[in-house]
């Protein structure tokens, strides 16, 4: 019988210790890290704060807590975004792909999230 390409063979440790194989299904796989609720409420004012100083106060920090739009359709220009990337990983030390264009399409809360998977937090 052949296996399967998509099916991956077990390793020894998979296998109970008497060597059969377990009807438990495989353990859960998170598909993308659990983002603490309250690590971002925290980082978000301060991410705002950021972002509405690299639009050079076009964009108030109010305005950017309140709003689901993405940072581009508030206004964010790419030159921007360049100056908001440059803040962050100067405040935060994480890096920031600007090649990864849902930059783009993010609004506030996405940012905040990715930033916090990252490994940014808030500073005191």
């Amino acid at each position: 019988m052949s296996t399967p390409e998509h099916t991956m063979p077990l390793s020894p440790d998979a296998l109970p210790s008497d060597g059969r194989m377990s009807d438990a299904p495989p353990p859960a796989v998170p598909t993308s890290p659990v983002v603490p609720s309250d690590g971002a409420e925290a980082l978000r004012p301060q991410v705002a704060a950021l972002v509405s100083r690299s639009t050079d106060g076009l964009i108030g920090v109010r305005e950017l807590l309140d709003s689901t739009e993405p940072l581009a359709a508030l206004g964010v220009s790419s030159l921007s975004l360049l100056r908001l990337v440059d803040a962050v990983e100067e405040t935060y030390g994480v890096f920031v792909d600007l090649g990864d264009r849902t930059l783009h399409t993010e609004d506030l809360r996405g940012l905040t999230e990715r930033l916090i998977r990252l490994g940014a937090e808030a500073t005191p």
